[in-house]
Order: structure tokens, then sequence, then C-alpha cells
């Protein structure tokens, strides 16, 4: 008779590819969408009148109240699932954990989902500000939309930058990222470390990281085994 292997001594068996994709991918397409929603909202140091006008369209703060309330933050509770099944990923492919790099890995993906939840509130809390019935306190609403903008730049952009070079690090130990794929990721960690984000491609930067990554594991689906270099 055939005695099933117990599963902690058994091969280890990789979850299914389509699972990490399928957060991956929607955590990039809402990312997507939010920044269309709010692209065009003015900064703290706009000009009164240019803060007066977008705020005093309705159009402009229902966008702005979409983004906040769900898109934003869905684009935040997909990425948790991401960040989770693909450190489960590294995890049984390389069969071994470094405790050192994983802490950074959940730390560093914690900061960007804090990141992202302070700037849905942002631009939640100027469009409620603006709609509210009362005189609009430009006062306030720099000092939120400045904020805002501070979160994006220190921690969003930075913590991101962090979680992309670990990963790396983590899926080069694995044999699950191939050399190239590797050096692109660096290539954008550094971007979003030393680039300001008034340049409108470093804010799509980590998203279509995400999205490269969930691809490259959904067109493969031998995941499991580590990757040969020529």
């Amino acid at each position: 008779m055939n005695v099933p292997a117990d599963v902690t001594d058994g091969p280890a068996v990789p979850p299914k590819g389509s699972r990490v994709a399928f957060t991956g991918l929607a955590f990039f397409v809402l990312f997507l969408v939010a920044w269309m929603l709010i692209r065009e909202s003015p900064t703290y140091s706009a000009s009164d009148a240019e803060l007066m006008a977008y705020y005093d369209d309705a159009g402009n703060r229902r966008n702005a109240e979409l983004a906040g309330l769900y898109v934003i933050p869905l684009a935040g509770i997909f990425f948790i699932w991401f960040m989770a099944t693909l450190r489960d990923r590294y995890h049984r492919i390389a069969r071994r954990e470094n405790t050192m790099l994983s802490s950074v890995q959940v730390v560093a993906a914690a900061l960007v989902v804090t990141s992202l939840f302070t700037v849905a509130a942002v631009e939640l809390a100027v469009a409620w500000l603006a709609g509210a019935g009362q005189p609009f306190d430009l006062g306030a609403a720099r000092s939120i939309l400045a904020l805002g903008e501070a979160t994006s730049e220190i921690m969003a952009l930075r913590s991101a930058a962090v979680f992309i070079l670990v990963s790396t690090a983590r899926a080069r130990r694995a044999g699950f990222f191939p050399r190239p794929f590797a050096a692109v990721s660096v290539a954008v960690a550094v971007a979003l470390l030393l680039i300001h984000q008034s340049v409108p491609v470093v804010t799509l930067l980590f998203p279509a990281w995400v999205a490269g990554v969930s691809l490259l594991i959904l067109l493969r689906r031998d995941a499991g085994t580590p990757i040969e270099e020529a």
C-alpha cells in the first residue's frame, strides 16, 4: 500500500500562477484607473483660481470621491494579496526563508499600502471640504494636498523602490526572475529612489513592474522550478 508522503517532507508544490497574476494585474488596472481619475487634480502650489476652478466642478469632486472611497483602497487590498502570494511563491521555490529579506519585504509592502490609503484619504478629504456647502478653505486644502504629495514622494515611491529591490533579490536567490527582468527591476527601483514624482511616468513605474511580475508568473506555469541561466 502506498502511503502519502507527509506534506512537510514532500516536494514543494507551487501555487497556481493565475492567483498571483490576477491580484497583481488587478492592482495595476485599479491604480491606472485611479491615476486617470485624479491625474488633473491641482497640487498644493496651484493658484487660488486653479484650486477653486477644479473643486467647484461637481464632476471633479465625484472623481476624487470615487478614487478615494473605492478605487485606491481596492488597489491597496489587491496589492496586499499580491505581496502575500508572491512571498509564498518564493518560499515554495527556494524551500528556505531569508528572515531579514522577508521582514524588509513585508515592511516595505506595508508602507506602500499605508501610503496608498493616505493618498486616498487626502483626495477624499479635499473633495468633501470643497463640497461641504461652506466657503472653500483654500489654506486647509493646501495643507491636506501638501501632506498627500509628501506622502507620495517620501513614503510611496521610496518604499516601493525598497519592495522591488528586496523582491528582486529574493527572486534571484530562488531562480525565479530571469537575469534581464531582474536588471530592469533594479533600474525601476533606482528611478523610484532618485526621480521626482513631478515626472508623470515615475508614478506608473511601480504598478507597471507589478504587472510585469504578474505576466511573468502567468506565462511561466512551471514557476515551481528555478530558471536555468544560459
